[in-house]
This record gives C-alpha cells, structure tokens and sequence, in this order.
C-alpha cells in the first residue's frame, strides 16, 4: 500500500541579521566577563587564575613607594661625628666639674696659679694595652677617640677605643714660672699625679710668670663669661696669646643637645668675650 506523504516546507535555515547581532553580542559580554575574571583571580581565591607577569609589573610600577620611616635614617649615634660621639661619651664620666678640678690641681703646687686645664678620657682598651699604663705626663695619649655612646664602631667604619673613665689634666705655674702638669680623676676628685715639666728653660719660665701677671681676670672669671654667652659645659681652659698678640682665656664649651663645641676667647684683662668658633665636626 501506497502512502501518501504530505508535502511541508522546508524552513529557511539561513540566520538572519537580528540573530547574529544577538550572537556577536553574547559572545563579546562572555569575552569580557573572563578578561575581568583573569585579571582580578589569584589575589584572593586559591583557584583563582593569576595575574600574568606583565599585568603584575604594570601594577608594580605604578604603585606609590613608601615614605621613610625613622629608622631608614641612620640613628642619633650614626649622625653624630667622631669628636661629637666622644663628647657625648666623656662628659657623663666627669662628676668633677672643672671649677673643682682646678682648685684641686692649684693646691698641688705651692703658690701655682693655673694655665691650662682639660678634660680628658683615659682607660680606654688599644689593642690590649690599657690607657692606664701611659707615663703620667702623657695623658693626651689616653683619649676617648670617636666611640658612639652605645661603643659601637664609628660612623667612619673604623671601630674606636671607649674610655672607661676622665681625668682633668692641668698645667700649673709656680711664682717663678716653672709649670707642673697635675692629672686629677674627674670622678673622685683625686690627684692621680703632679710632675714638673722638665722641658722648660729659662726664658719659657719668665714668659709664662709674664703672662701671668698680666691676667687680671681669673680663669673661673672667664669660664663664667663663656658660659653666660652659651650655657653649657666647660672642658678647657687655656691662657695664651690669640693671633692678634692680646692674651686671652681660651674657653671650650659642650652644648649637650648637638655635642658641638664652642671656643669662646676672653681678654685676659677685660673679662670681655671678643671671639667665637663653633666646631660642628
């Protein structure tokens, strides 16, 4: 038996513009989807994509670098220089002021009146070999040489002895200009020695008795000057010609809140101060 098929149109299987524009713009919504995907996964999920080397230098670069903090900059200790460090290291080791050091040295030499006086540090460790062991008369030998307050190396580089304690070290005239060098401790107030200089001859004991008696202002006069000019700490006294041939008193005063060092000169007959130097190093 024949059967009859009814005859149905093909439908028009060609796409048309409507449904192609609706194709292209799914597939474009897709793309960009898994772009932002790409980009924002492996910051957060485990499973996330990550971020390819070139986006993450991209980023890199333009983030902000950090301000410095405090502790980028060297430490307190590592600005201050090596006279400054030892300053800073020294004057804590001096109980005895230099008022008290030069009344002690004086009282050492019949008659003497003071010339010079200076705080020094002394015990420091050389290579073994104490400080404590220098002759008498070579105190200067014994100096605290740039050691930070924490006795680390110095900002140089360069690691330096620390002193382990201070000593005033004066020099003293007799009446006839013969000078004594008197080393007093600057924590108990002790003598630690008291020697003529045996290098002076006759005419260096009359000029320094010449000296003398043409100072009319006396050293803890001129110390007094220094100090109502700056307030600080005085470690060195020293009379002497300047570079003008007047005598003046040289006064050494420590301002503790930047370690520097003011010389302050003072007419030994006036009391006036006519000279100022910061040394800042």
């Amino acid at each position: 038996m024949s059967r009859a098929y009814s005859s149905v149109p093909t439908p028009d299987r060609r796409p048309r513009p409507a449904r192609l524009a609706l194709t292209a713009t799914c597939l474009a919504a897709c793309v960009a989807l898994l772009a932002g995907c790409g980009d924002d996964g492996g910051g957060d999920g485990d499973g996330g994509d990550q971020a390819s080397p070139t986006a993450s230098a991209t980023k890199a670069s333009k983030a902000p670098s950090s301000p410095s903090q405090p502790g980028d900059s060297p430490s307190a200790s590592g600005r201050l220089t090596d006279d400054q460090a030892e300053r800073r290291a020294l004057l804590p080791l001096a109980r005895v002021d230099h008022a008290k050091a030069a009344e002690t040295a004086v009282g050492e030499v019949p008659g003497g009146r003071l010339v010079e006086l200076e705080l020094k540090g002394a015990g420091g460790d050389r290579g073994g070999r104490d400080s404590d062991d220098d002759a008498p008369g070579d105190a200067g030998a014994a100096d605290a040489r740039a050691a930070g307050p924490n006795g680390t190396a110095s900002p140089s580089g360069t690691a330096s002895p620390r002193a382990r304690r201070a000593e005033w070290v004066a020099k003293v005239a007799a009446k006839d200009g013969t000078a004594h060098r008197v080393r007093v401790d600057a924590g108990s107030g002790k003598v630690l020695g008291a020697a003529a200089e045996a290098d002076q001859d006759g005419d260096d004991k009359r000029e320094l008795a010449a000296q003398l008696s043409k100072a009319r202002r006396t050293p803890e006069q001129a110390a007094k000057a220094a100090t109502d000019a700056k307030r600080g700490t005085v470690t060195s006294l020293e009379l002497g010609d300047d570079d003008a041939g007047a005598l003046v008193w040289s006064v050494d005063v420590v301002t503790p809140r930047d370690w520097n060092k003011t010389t302050f000169a003072v007419d030994a007959v006036t009391g006036k101060v006519v000279g100022e130097h910061v040394d800042r190093d």
